[in-house]
């Protein structure tokens, strides 16, 4: 994507941790640390926000123990890096993509732009749009429905471009759930934010990790998500 898009694109958003936890012992880790524990602020404040969601939300792994995840180690074993640096431990969800995650931290240390390439996580980014948090999840056929009529207020999208979306990856051959199909558009939707609607979490100056890569997460809304 980032070859075809790379240095035309005005902003990329991706589901996928960008800026990355080091170690409790670390003096260049910025990261919340709280009750021997270390967090990136960001996934703090978008469990705040999203509400009951919040479970939507895994804990980022640090950037050792994704680096052992992609190189093929069991769950436990990155697991327990990842409690010895941090102080948690790690989903098996958060281990089975830190290939991506890998890869996506070794794109913006090497040619990628980070403030091009850009972090986003579908469930704030429909909060932000609703003005509300959701109700229902996203596995459900209410929780479809009720991200679909959020998808429908935002003036670039078009009614059932969803469906359209879906008959094009059926007739490639790709096998897609349609939750990942609505959550491809809310990112889409965000990345093309006018720049007045386009907004951070934290709203503040973000926090960088310790090779300098914003942890943050970016919405698009006509106000200030309220995570206080």
């Amino acid at each position: 994507m980032w070859d075809h898009y790379g240095t035309s694109a005005r902003r990329i958003v991706v589901d996928v941790p960008i800026g990355l936890c080091e170690s409790l012992e670390s003096d260049a880790c910025s990261c919340v640390e709280e009750d021997g524990e270390l967090s990136r602020r960001c996934d703090d404040l978008a469990r705040t926000v999203i509400g009951s969601r919040y479970r939507s939300v895994f804990t980022a792994p640090a950037r050792e123990a994704a680096k052992l995840a992609a190189a093929g180690a069991d769950h436990s074993e990155i697991s327990d890096r990842n409690e010895e640096l941090t102080g948690k431990r790690l989903t098996q969800q958060a281990a089975s993509i830190s290939a991506g995650i890998v890869e996506v931290d070794d794109l913006l240390l090497c040619d990628g732009n980070p403030e091009v390439l850009v972090e986003g996580h579908p469930e704030v980014c429909f909060r932000a749009l609703s003005g509300s948090p959701l109700e229902h999840s996203k596995h459900t056929a209410a929780g479809v429905e009720e991200r679909l009529a959020v998808l429908r207020g935002v003036d670039e999208y078009t009614c059932e471009d969803w469906q359209r979306v879906a008959r094009e990856l059926g007739r490639e051959g790709h096998r897609i759930g349609l939750d990942d199909v609505l959550d491809a558009f809310v990112l889409a939707l965000t990345a093309c934010a006018p720049v007045a609607e386009f907004r951070r979490l934290p709203s503040d100056p973000p926090r960088t990790d310790a090779e300098g890569l914003p942890m943050q997460m970016v919405y698009r809304s006509e106000t200030q998500l309220t995570h206080e």
